[in-house]
Protein backbone atom coordinates (compact mmCIF):
# COMPACT_ATOMS: atom_id res chain seq x y z
CA UNK A 1 0.00 0.00 0.00
CA UNK A 2 1.12 3.43 -0.76
CA UNK A 3 -0.06 6.97 0.77
CA UNK A 4 0.46 10.31 -1.26
CA UNK A 5 0.87 12.84 0.95
CA UNK A 6 0.13 16.33 -0.23
CA UNK A 7 1.59 19.43 1.58
CA UNK A 8 -1.70 21.89 2.35
CA UNK A 9 -0.13 24.49 4.78
CA UNK A 10 -2.33 26.77 6.81
CA UNK A 11 -2.93 30.55 6.68
CA UNK A 12 0.14 32.42 7.44
CA UNK A 13 2.18 28.77 7.57
CA UNK A 14 5.41 28.85 4.98
CA UNK A 15 5.83 25.86 3.19
CA UNK A 16 9.48 25.77 1.41
CA UNK A 17 12.24 23.03 0.78
CA UNK A 18 15.90 22.98 2.14
CA UNK A 19 18.68 24.26 -0.16
CA UNK A 20 19.08 20.71 -1.61
CA UNK A 21 15.44 20.38 -2.37
CA UNK A 22 15.21 16.92 -0.80
CA UNK A 23 12.99 17.75 2.13
CA UNK A 24 10.18 19.84 2.48
CA UNK A 25 9.53 22.47 5.78
CA UNK A 26 6.98 24.07 7.49
CA UNK A 27 7.93 27.52 9.00
CA UNK A 28 11.75 26.76 8.71
CA UNK A 29 11.32 23.19 10.63
CA UNK A 30 11.26 19.58 9.03
CA UNK A 31 7.79 17.74 8.82
CA UNK A 32 6.66 16.28 12.31
CA UNK A 33 6.20 12.68 10.40
CA UNK A 34 6.36 11.20 13.78
CA UNK A 35 3.63 12.95 14.58
CA UNK A 36 1.49 12.27 12.03
CA UNK A 37 2.07 8.23 11.97
CA UNK A 38 0.96 8.32 15.53
CA UNK A 39 -2.47 10.55 14.50
CA UNK A 40 -2.71 7.94 11.50
CA UNK A 41 -1.81 4.73 13.53
CA UNK A 42 -4.77 6.14 15.91
CA UNK A 43 -7.36 6.82 13.26
CA UNK A 44 -6.64 3.93 10.72
CA UNK A 45 -9.05 2.45 8.99
CA UNK A 46 -10.33 -0.27 10.62
CA UNK A 47 -9.54 -2.94 7.38
CA UNK A 48 -6.25 -2.27 7.47
CA UNK A 49 -5.56 -2.17 11.33
CA UNK A 50 -6.97 -5.37 11.60
CA UNK A 51 -4.61 -6.57 8.85
CA UNK A 52 -1.74 -4.96 10.71
CA UNK A 53 -2.29 -6.29 13.70
CA UNK A 54 -2.38 -10.22 11.77
CA UNK A 55 1.10 -9.28 10.58
CA UNK A 56 2.43 -8.41 13.50
CA UNK A 57 0.95 -11.17 15.71
CA UNK A 58 3.00 -13.44 13.69
CA UNK A 59 6.35 -11.44 13.92
CA UNK A 60 8.60 -13.09 16.68
CA UNK A 61 12.26 -12.66 17.37
CA UNK A 62 13.29 -15.36 14.49
CA UNK A 63 11.66 -12.59 11.88
CA UNK A 64 14.09 -10.41 12.54
CA UNK A 65 16.64 -11.85 9.62
CA UNK A 66 14.38 -11.26 7.13
CA UNK A 67 13.95 -7.39 8.12
CA UNK A 68 17.72 -7.37 8.19
CA UNK A 69 17.91 -9.23 4.52
CA UNK A 70 15.54 -6.21 3.02
CA UNK A 71 17.58 -3.48 4.49
CA UNK A 72 20.83 -5.01 3.22
CA UNK A 73 19.23 -6.31 -0.09
CA UNK A 74 20.70 -2.88 -2.25
CA UNK A 75 23.97 -2.94 -0.76
CA UNK A 76 25.19 -6.70 -0.30
CA UNK A 77 27.96 -5.86 -3.09
CA UNK A 78 29.71 -3.67 -0.36
CA UNK A 79 29.68 -7.09 1.80
CA UNK A 80 30.94 -9.69 -0.67
CA UNK A 81 33.96 -10.71 -2.91
CA UNK A 82 31.97 -12.31 -5.87
CA UNK A 83 32.71 -15.92 -5.97
CA UNK A 84 32.91 -18.92 -8.48
CA UNK A 85 32.37 -22.68 -8.98
CA UNK A 86 33.65 -24.56 -11.28
CA UNK A 87 30.78 -25.48 -14.11
CA UNK A 88 31.39 -27.43 -17.34
CA UNK A 89 28.81 -24.95 -19.11
CA UNK A 90 29.56 -21.61 -16.95
CA UNK A 91 29.52 -18.26 -18.13
CA UNK A 92 32.70 -16.49 -16.36
CA UNK A 93 36.17 -17.47 -16.54
CA UNK A 94 37.33 -18.06 -12.84
CA UNK A 95 41.49 -18.76 -11.16
CA UNK A 96 41.15 -22.03 -9.48
CA UNK A 97 44.32 -21.62 -8.03
CA UNK A 98 42.43 -18.77 -5.80
CA UNK A 99 40.81 -21.79 -3.91
CA UNK A 100 41.53 -21.14 0.34
CA UNK A 101 44.20 -23.99 0.29
CA UNK A 102 45.84 -27.28 -0.81
CA UNK A 103 43.12 -29.99 0.58
CA UNK A 104 40.18 -31.72 -0.32
CA UNK A 105 37.14 -29.91 -1.41
CA UNK A 106 33.91 -30.55 0.68
CA UNK A 107 32.10 -30.19 -2.50
CA UNK A 108 33.40 -32.31 -4.87
CA UNK A 109 35.99 -34.80 -3.49
CA UNK A 110 38.88 -33.21 -5.52
CA UNK A 111 41.97 -31.70 -5.05
CA UNK A 112 42.08 -27.84 -5.10
CA UNK A 113 45.46 -25.84 -4.65
CA UNK A 114 45.95 -22.26 -4.16
CA UNK A 115 47.50 -19.70 -2.01
CA UNK A 116 44.96 -17.84 -0.15
CA UNK A 117 42.75 -16.16 -3.03
CA UNK A 118 45.34 -13.53 -3.56
CA UNK A 119 46.55 -14.34 -6.86
CA UNK A 120 50.15 -15.36 -6.08
CA UNK A 121 52.01 -18.98 -6.83
CA UNK A 122 50.31 -21.71 -6.02
CA UNK A 123 51.67 -23.87 -2.95
CA UNK A 124 53.03 -20.16 -1.42
CA UNK A 125 52.44 -20.50 2.33
CA UNK A 126 50.14 -17.35 3.73
CA UNK A 127 48.00 -17.02 6.82
CA UNK A 128 44.98 -18.54 5.18
CA UNK A 129 46.86 -21.70 3.99
CA UNK A 130 46.85 -23.07 8.11
CA UNK A 131 45.96 -25.99 9.13
CA UNK A 132 42.13 -26.25 9.61
CA UNK A 133 41.03 -24.34 6.06
CA UNK A 134 39.76 -26.53 4.08
CA UNK A 135 39.73 -26.27 0.43
CA UNK A 136 36.50 -24.92 -0.82
CA UNK A 137 35.84 -24.68 -4.73
CA UNK A 138 33.31 -21.87 -4.10
CA UNK A 139 36.48 -19.72 -2.98
CA UNK A 140 37.59 -19.16 -7.17
CA UNK A 141 37.55 -15.34 -8.27
CA UNK A 142 37.27 -14.70 -11.45
CA UNK A 143 40.09 -14.80 -14.19
CA UNK A 144 40.43 -14.43 -18.16
CA UNK A 145 41.59 -16.87 -19.97
CA UNK A 146 40.50 -19.52 -16.43
CA UNK A 147 38.40 -22.74 -15.72
CA UNK A 148 34.62 -22.39 -17.00
CA UNK A 149 32.23 -21.44 -14.06
CA UNK A 150 28.92 -20.31 -12.71
CA UNK A 151 28.42 -17.65 -9.92
CA UNK A 152 27.85 -19.71 -6.52
CA UNK A 153 24.59 -18.95 -4.99
CA UNK A 154 25.55 -19.26 -1.54
CA UNK A 155 23.34 -17.54 1.60
CA UNK A 156 25.98 -15.61 3.96
CA UNK A 157 23.22 -14.68 6.32
CA UNK A 158 24.27 -16.83 9.82
CA UNK A 159 21.11 -18.55 11.88
CA UNK A 160 20.70 -16.40 14.37
CA UNK A 161 19.40 -17.17 17.80
CA UNK A 162 18.52 -14.85 21.01
CA UNK A 163 19.26 -16.43 24.22
CA UNK A 164 18.62 -15.72 28.10
CA UNK A 165 18.99 -17.26 31.29
CA UNK A 166 15.47 -17.33 31.31
CA UNK A 167 14.67 -19.83 28.19
CA UNK A 168 18.24 -22.01 29.43
CA UNK A 169 21.35 -19.87 28.67
CA UNK A 170 23.99 -21.18 31.09
CA UNK A 171 26.19 -18.94 33.50
CA UNK A 172 29.31 -20.50 32.08
CA UNK A 173 28.53 -20.73 28.15
CA UNK A 174 31.54 -18.20 27.32
CA UNK A 175 28.37 -15.70 26.80
CA UNK A 176 28.19 -13.91 30.58
CA UNK A 177 28.12 -10.29 30.12
CA UNK A 178 29.20 -10.75 26.62
CA UNK A 179 26.68 -10.29 23.49
CA UNK A 180 27.36 -12.85 21.19
CA UNK A 181 29.12 -16.05 20.63
CA UNK A 182 29.13 -17.45 16.77
CA UNK A 183 29.51 -21.04 16.14
CA UNK A 184 31.53 -21.55 12.89
CA UNK A 185 30.90 -24.77 11.75
CA UNK A 186 26.72 -24.56 12.73
CA UNK A 187 27.06 -21.27 10.80
CA UNK A 188 24.59 -19.73 14.09
CA UNK A 189 24.86 -16.63 15.81
CA UNK A 190 23.88 -16.73 19.31
CA UNK A 191 22.98 -13.23 20.90
CA UNK A 192 22.79 -12.86 24.70
CA UNK A 193 19.06 -11.56 25.47
CA UNK A 194 20.69 -10.73 29.06
CA UNK A 195 23.91 -8.37 27.67
CA UNK A 196 23.28 -5.34 30.42
CA UNK A 197 23.90 -3.03 27.11
CA UNK A 198 20.70 -4.23 25.35
CA UNK A 199 18.82 -3.71 28.79
CA UNK A 200 19.86 -0.29 29.45
CA UNK A 201 18.84 0.29 25.62
CA UNK A 202 15.00 -1.09 26.73
CA UNK A 203 15.50 1.17 29.65
CA UNK A 204 16.57 4.28 28.45
CA UNK A 205 13.64 4.39 25.57
CA UNK A 206 11.02 3.07 28.04
CA UNK A 207 11.70 6.02 30.04
CA UNK A 208 11.50 8.38 27.28
CA UNK A 209 7.55 7.75 26.38
CA UNK A 210 4.54 8.74 27.79
CA UNK A 211 3.89 6.71 30.81
CA UNK A 212 0.03 6.13 29.22
CA UNK A 213 1.02 3.73 26.83
CA UNK A 214 0.28 0.74 28.29
CA UNK A 215 1.51 -2.90 28.43
CA UNK A 216 2.74 -2.94 24.98
CA UNK A 217 5.58 -0.88 25.41
CA UNK A 218 7.70 -3.29 27.28
CA UNK A 219 7.93 -5.92 24.71
CA UNK A 220 7.06 -3.48 21.77
CA UNK A 221 10.55 -1.34 22.63
CA UNK A 222 12.41 -4.45 23.37
CA UNK A 223 11.50 -6.61 19.82
CA UNK A 224 12.97 -2.98 18.23
CA UNK A 225 15.77 -2.75 20.38
CA UNK A 226 16.97 -6.45 19.65
CA UNK A 227 16.35 -6.18 15.96
CA UNK A 228 18.77 -3.25 15.23
CA UNK A 229 21.17 -4.72 17.58
CA UNK A 230 20.65 -8.13 15.72
CA UNK A 231 21.65 -6.38 12.44
CA UNK A 232 24.78 -4.94 13.81
CA UNK A 233 25.91 -7.98 14.99
CA UNK A 234 24.48 -9.71 11.43
CA UNK A 235 26.41 -7.50 9.53
CA UNK A 236 30.03 -7.87 11.51
CA UNK A 237 29.54 -11.60 10.89
CA UNK A 238 29.15 -11.57 6.69
CA UNK A 239 31.43 -8.96 6.39
CA UNK A 240 34.12 -10.94 8.56
CA UNK A 241 33.13 -14.26 6.49
CA UNK A 242 34.21 -12.32 3.20
CA UNK A 243 37.27 -12.01 4.58
CA UNK A 244 37.94 -15.65 5.29
CA UNK A 245 41.10 -16.93 3.12
CA UNK A 246 42.48 -14.21 2.08
CA UNK A 247 46.43 -13.55 2.76
CA UNK A 248 45.95 -12.05 6.02
CA UNK A 249 43.06 -14.00 7.41
CA UNK A 250 43.16 -17.38 8.31
CA UNK A 251 41.54 -19.42 10.40
CA UNK A 252 43.13 -17.96 13.71
CA UNK A 253 42.01 -14.33 12.71
CA UNK A 254 39.02 -15.20 11.62
CA UNK A 255 37.73 -16.68 14.87
CA UNK A 256 39.69 -14.02 17.06
CA UNK A 257 37.61 -11.46 14.53
CA UNK A 258 34.24 -12.88 15.43
CA UNK A 259 35.09 -14.20 18.76
CA UNK A 260 32.71 -12.81 21.80
CA UNK A 261 35.11 -10.21 22.93
CA UNK A 262 34.88 -8.88 19.06
CA UNK A 263 31.31 -9.12 18.89
CA UNK A 264 30.64 -7.48 21.85
CA UNK A 265 32.77 -4.56 20.60
CA UNK A 266 30.45 -4.52 17.38
CA UNK A 267 27.73 -3.24 19.47
CA UNK A 268 29.57 -0.86 21.97
CA UNK A 269 28.71 2.30 19.52
CA UNK A 270 25.21 3.12 20.38
CA UNK A 271 24.46 6.44 18.50
CA UNK A 272 22.64 4.69 15.12
CA UNK A 273 20.88 1.99 16.77
CA UNK A 274 19.29 4.72 19.22
CA UNK A 275 18.37 7.21 16.34
CA UNK A 276 16.82 3.59 14.29
CA UNK A 277 14.95 2.94 17.59
CA UNK A 278 13.37 6.22 18.33
CA UNK A 279 12.23 6.64 14.15
CA UNK A 280 10.74 2.71 14.82
CA UNK A 281 9.03 3.23 17.80
CA UNK A 282 8.10 7.10 17.14
CA UNK A 283 6.10 5.57 14.12
CA UNK A 284 4.74 3.00 16.63
CA UNK A 285 3.59 5.19 19.47
CA UNK A 286 4.12 8.97 18.95
CA UNK A 287 6.70 11.32 19.52
CA UNK A 288 9.26 10.98 22.23
CA UNK A 289 9.04 12.97 25.32
CA UNK A 290 12.78 14.17 26.65
CA UNK A 291 14.84 11.68 28.39
CA UNK A 292 15.02 11.68 32.02
CA UNK A 293 18.92 10.54 31.95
Amino acid sequence: MVLYVEPLPARGEALTTNTARTTLLLNGEPLPWEDWAYEFREKMPKQLAEFVREKAAAVTEKDHINSIKDRLKNIMDLYKVSRYRPAPAGVYLSDESSAVRVGRSPFSGAKSEGGGGTGHEVGAATKGDRDGEVGNIYHLFEKKGGTPSEKSAVDPFPVVKWVSIKNGRTEDDGMEDKAAKFIHNQNTLLVNADFRVFKDMIARLCREKDAGIGPDLQSTVEEVVHQWFEQALVETVIGVQQMRGSKEWGPEEIEKALSPEALTSAVMQRYHVYIACRRDLGAKFGKFVAASG
